[in-house]
């Protein structure tokens, strides 16, 4: 459906269903390209757009060089009442992440907090996917995962660490759960790729050059420079956190063992995750929580409001009020988004149909 100059408004109805074909017609099972397509499309839905349906080619470019494995055997390596750990067999990073999440809710229900690592996986997509599902379940969920070396130490040059992003869920009553999703990089590298994909420049706060200069070009920063951490030192700081509970504690690849990348689709790219799920009724009646979260959103929004700013948000709240929108009205594809689908469904022989 055509929009604006340079983007299609396709419905998320029409959206998920090709998504889960293509990766059908690639040999993924059924219930397993349904997860990935509810999650990119949940990116597109709120917003997301570096970690929604744009990812759909790399993913089938890993699959077919073997980087991706579609039919894992994906194995519960150890288990106690309130702790796994997944051994996800080069995985759709989606699906074992989901399932993660899942065992972590389960397990917390009985035991009060659970916690669930899982290695060897792909790309995960929208962090915060994972804390919702807890919101939902009313506990509060927190997701992380590590990846490709990419960024350096804080001070250093010699790439180390991923993006790490980590995401954290709380329920709430008559409000929207509060959800903070975020990379410990200033952006996610997916942005610079996004942004390469179309054609067009970066703000300079969020890269450096070969020579550690600030840069535009989203290609030099990819290929030749790196993104800068978010909050300098604080940034690094909380990405080696999330390296440690991540990488280190789930057994799989960390540091400069985790293999760098560079293409997404074409190169390899390993991560490992953490998860986990706090039972609230364990501290206090769940409705008694939720009615204080709303008390607490209501003062962050009662804030006297610096100059030129209309309203002040809670984390997620924007997103939230995307989805709604966009659910309503249809989501904003890139036209270079939208003709790379159309592409892949000539390619896998899917019925296009947006």
């Amino acid at each position: 459906m055509a929009g604006t100059a340079g983007v299609s408004v396709v419905r998320a109805e029409k959206l998920r269903p090709l998504v889960a074909n293509l990766f059908k017609a690639a040999g993924v099972p059924p219930a397993d390209a349904e997860t990935v397509a509810e999650v990119l499309v949940q990116a597109d839905l709120r917003g997301v757009e570096s970690h929604g349906t744009t990812r759909i080619a790399g993913y089938l470019s890993m699959i077919k060089l073997g980087l991706l494995n579609p039919k894992p055997n994906v194995r519960l390596l150890k288990e106690t009442p309130s702790t796994a750990m997944l051994e996800g067999d080069n995985a759709f990073g989606i699906v074992v992440a989901k399932r993660a999440m899942q065992i972590a809710i389960d397990k917390a229900s009985r035991s009060g907090v659970a916690c669930v690592t899982a290695r060897n996986i792909t790309h995960t997509g929208l962090v915060g996917f994972y804390p919702m599902m807890a919101a939902r379940a009313g506990m509060i969920g927190f997701a992380m995962n590590n990846g490709p070396k990419i960024l350096p130490p804080f001070g250093g040059r010699t790439p180390t660490l991923a993006t790490n992003p980590f995401s954290v869920a709380f329920p709430a009553g008559k409000e929207q759960p509060i959800v903070l999703d975020m990379a410990t990089s200033i952006v996610a590298g997916g942005k610079l790729r996004l942004a390469a994909k179309k054609g067009l420049p970066i703000p300079e706060q969020w890269a450096l050059d070969r020579h550690g200069e600030p840069t535009t070009d989203p290609n030099e920063a990819i290929f030749h420079g790196f993104l800068q951490w978010a909050g300098g030192y604080k940034g690094f700081g909380m990405a080696t956190m999330v390296e440690v509970l991540g990488g280190v504690l789930s057994g799989g690849l960390f540091g400069l063992d985790v293999p760098a990348m560079k293409t997404f689709g074409k190169e390899p790219l390993i991560t490992s995750g953490f998860y986990v799920a706090i039972n609230i009724d364990n501290f206090m009646p769940l409705a008694e929580f939720t009615t204080r979260v709303d008390r607490l959103i209501g003062h962050i929004r009662s804030s006297d409001k610096a100059k030129g700013v209309d309203q002040v948000y809670v984390a997620g709240e924007i997103e939230h009020r995307r989805t709604v929108q966009r659910l309503k009205e249809g989501i904003p594809i890139s036209d270079v988004v939208y003709r790379e689908l159309e592409g892949l469904a000539t390619e896998y022989g899917v019925p296009f149909g947006l």
